[in-house]
């Protein structure tokens, strides 16, 4: 055998008795892990059953706190929207086509009580579509809260499991 052989042989022996050495705490070592993996992942999933289990019974206030919430601000709402020039003036256009319907319906009332045929035009309502505009704006910018307060509510959730007890 050549020197060449000899040594990368003597190599390989070395390598091949060292890998044997070392197989069994590199075993332990493995299952050391997966144990550690699975204590972790059962202490997560109990923390979040602990957590689900909490939250189902605080759900109902919580929510009840965010209707309360949404009433108090649908109130300010109206208030604040209410003092608005481009509002009022809103209101007073919708308020005249009301009107024409009243006196529509007057005058349609007096013909009947008067015995005559019916002439007049039926009321004509216009859609406005600043109505939708705003609720479709609401709408969106609504949803989007919305997403930020699940996300919040997620946070809240992961980083309660992720705690160490």
């Amino acid at each position: 055998m050549s020197n060449d052989v000899s040594r990368a042989a003597d190599k390989l022996a070395k390598l091949r008795a060292q890998a044997d050495r070392l197989a069994g705490p590199m075993a332990d070592a493995e299952a050391a892990l997966v144990a550690a993996e699975e204590a972790e992942q059962a202490r997560r999933a109990e923390r979040a059953a602990e957590y689900d289990r909490t939250f189902l019974t605080t759900w109902t206030a919580q929510a009840a706190e965010r209707s309360d919430r949404a009433n108090e601000l649908h109130a300010e709402f109206i208030e604040l929207l209410s003092a608005e020039p481009w509002f009022q003036a809103y209101v007073a256009h919708h308020a005249e086509r009301y009107k024409r319907e009243k006196i529509l319906t007057a005058a349609q009332n007096a013909q009947a009580h008067l015995g005559e045929a019916r002439t007049l035009p039926e009321q004509r309502w216009y859609d406005l579509r600043i109505i939708e505009d705003i609720t479709s704006a609401v709408d969106n910018a609504a949803a989007a809260l919305g997403v930020a307060y699940a996300e919040e509510l997620d946070a809240q959730r992961n980083a309660y499991i992720e705690a160490a007890d």
